[in-house]
């Protein structure tokens, strides 16, 4: 039986307030918000952090984590302090909201015989690691391209614990990558979930799951089962995905999630 509560991530571009509202009338019980617009650090004063957390509590909807918006990787240096003290921001926001989860995409992990761009991703990550801890969160990688192998060793390596991984099937499906298997290899690392297949861009021609299974069709009970392994029983996030409609996408996954259960 699936004890995971389910949360939805809402649009940064539409009236978050009234999507809160709609979140709860769904039966989500948490969110994830993007820390942008009128929910950017620099934008969201005090009185809005606390009507902002008002709001959530009056509907009995948790706060899941605050999105970190990322317009590149994290293996340039173009910018790179001033993006890092963005993240910082974001993280002092967080937990003020009271989450102890930061989300981003961070970028691919470079090859080792990339010297220069590895260097400075694995500074990158072990600075942006070292002021979650100070700021008492967590920054939840976003699963993308990398095979988990990779990214499990590039964490291993690294071995700072503010770190962490949000397990995405539908991006993993895109690139053919297995989200049953990447969340085994990545256990320990995991603090995050998402559920749900790809309804937007093209799937991997290939389902990594073999014989039996279309493209970017998520094997959703081995993938439940996989987190049940691993003792994750946090949040299961609805990820909408443009142009699909967002109550009816959340209410087919808890249709989905019924059967299992």
């Amino acid at each position: 039986m699936i004890r995971n509560p389910l949360g939805l991530r809402l649009d940064p571009n539409g009236p978050i307030r009234d999507q809160i509202r709609q979140a709860a009338r769904l039966g989500a019980r948490g969110v994830v918000l993007e820390a942008s617009g009128d929910l950017a650090p620099h934008r969201l004063g005090e009185t809005g952090r606390r009507d902002l957390k008002n709001q959530l509590r009056s509907v009995e909807v948790a706060l899941i984590a605050l999105a970190l918006p990322t317009r590149r990787a994290f293996d340039t240096t173009d910018q790179l302090d001033d993006r890092i003290r963005r993240a910082d921001a974001v993280f002092a926001l967080a937990f003020d909201l009271g989450s102890r989860l930061v989300l981003s995409q961070v970028g691919p992990v470079p090859a080792e015989d990339d010297l220069p761009r590895r260097e400075v991703f694995t500074h990158a990550l072990a600075s942006l690691g070292a002021r979650g801890d100070h700021r008492g969160v967590r920054l939840t990688i976003e699963t993308g391209a990398d095979p988990a192998e990779t990214l499990r060793a590039f964490l291993d390596g690294l071995a700072q614990p503010s770190l962490a991984v949000s397990i995405d099937p539908p991006n993993l499906l895109r690139a053919g990558i297995d989200p049953v298997a990447s969340a085994r290899t990545l256990h320990a690392w995991v603090a995050h979930a998402y559920a749900g297949d790809p309804t937007g861009a093209k799937a991997s021609a290939r389902n990594p799951r073999g014989v039996g299974f279309p493209p970017g069709a998520l094997d959703w009970e081995e993938y439940v089962g996989a987190l049940e392994e691993i003792a994750y029983h946090g949040f299961l996030t609805v990820w909408p995905e443009p142009p699909a409609d967002p109550a009816r996408q959340f209410k087919a996954v808890v249709e989905r999630v019924a059967q299992i259960s």
